[in-house]
């Protein structure tokens, strides 16, 4: 992707916005007991997801080099502190008769110290990736999925001013992801110890997986039954590491590698029963992952790509569409 580095950093410096220039006086919508305790815990959870991606975003302004990027990434975690406010608040908001004291999701705490830490020293490329799936999934798949799920007008109001400064986020992401294909990610040189030697290393493992089916895809399956929103995400995934420009990504090349594996005989069945087994024992529907198998690309336009100091809006609708 064609970036002028210096008019991102105008693009993020001029985007950023208050979040008490809403009325957050208003009524919400009125909701049944079951939906108001979900939303409210979606959001407490995400306002802790936020300040997540914030910590990644701080983590490679002071792993670049170049005072645009640094000042970019900058002002990417400030927008990520204001999101985390905004979904604080809208949980408030959402709380009309206080049902119960929400607190964040337990897997999820003990999850993030653990990968605060691995982000640190990990190839900064690996850190990219994890903000791109991260954020296509939960700002761009979960909040979408939630404001079609309540349909109330100040959260659509929230929400879509969160989305412009995503689609900042998300350009740099494919910027990053294009740099880092071009330019080997530095580890820290004083860190010779083995990954997984590293105890956060094992609490990632620990804590992953509770973390990741109850903050991301358990909520999904209420807000989007169908998996509509994560099969255009892997799609669109799918798309953008098939492009020649990233190739030599090493984040990309674990990910084409992983698809040809599984896309073998042997990988195929591997992952039919690890797909049943985790349906049967979480009841959390994994079928999306196959939206984006080779035979389901196949016959699909490419996707048109915009450069990040074009319309926020174009890159928007590529993540959302």
């Amino acid at each position: 992707m064609a970036m002028d580095l210096d008019k991102m950093v105008e693009k993020c410096e001029r985007g950023q916005w208050n979040v008490n220039s809403f009325d957050w006086a208003q009524k919400p919508i009125p909701l049944s007991k079951e939906k108001e305790l979900q939303v409210c815990q979606y959001y407490t959870d995400m306002s802790y997801i936020e300040r997540l991606a914030g910590a990644l975003f701080l983590a490679l302004s002071q792993r670049v080099e170049d005072p645009r990027l640094k000042r970019i990434f900058e002002l990417c975690h400030a927008d990520e502190v204001r999101h985390s406010i905004a979904a604080a608040k809208l949980a408030d908001y959402f709380n009309v008769h206080n049902y119960k004291f929400y607190t964040p999701n337990l897997w999820m705490l003990q999850f993030i110290p653990s990968f605060v830490k691995a982000v640190k020293t990990i190839n900064p490329a690996f850190a990219t990736s994890f903000i791109l799936g991260g954020e296509l999934i939960l700002d761009i798949a979960l909040l979408r999925g939630l404001n079609e799920y309540v349909d109330d007008p100040l959260s659509r109001e929230v929400v879509e001013r969160i989305n412009q400064d995503e689609s900042r986020h998300i350009a740099m992401d494919f910027y990053m992801t294009e740099y880092f294909s071009r330019n080997r990610g530095k580890r820290a040189s004083d860190d010779k110890t083995p990954g997984w030697l590293k105890p956060e290393f094992w609490g990632m493992l620990a804590w992953g997986p509770g973390f990741f089916n109850d903050v991301f895809f358990r909520p999904m399956q209420i807000v989007d039954p169908g998996n509509h929103q994560m099969k255009e995400v892997m799609k669109r995934l799918r798309r953008f590491n098939d492009r020649e420009e990233v190739k030599n990504n090493p984040t990309v090349k674990n990910f084409k590698e992983t698809v040809e594996f599984f896309e073998s005989p042997v990988g195929s069945a591997i992952g039919t029963v690890l797909e049943k087994a985790i349906h049967l024992t979480t009841g959390i529907d994994f079928s999306f992952v196959r939206a984006a198998s080779t035979e389901n690309m196949k016959g699909l336009k490419e996707a048109q790509w915009t450069s990040a100091d074009g319309t926020e809006a174009n890159i928007r609708n590529w993540a959302t569409a």
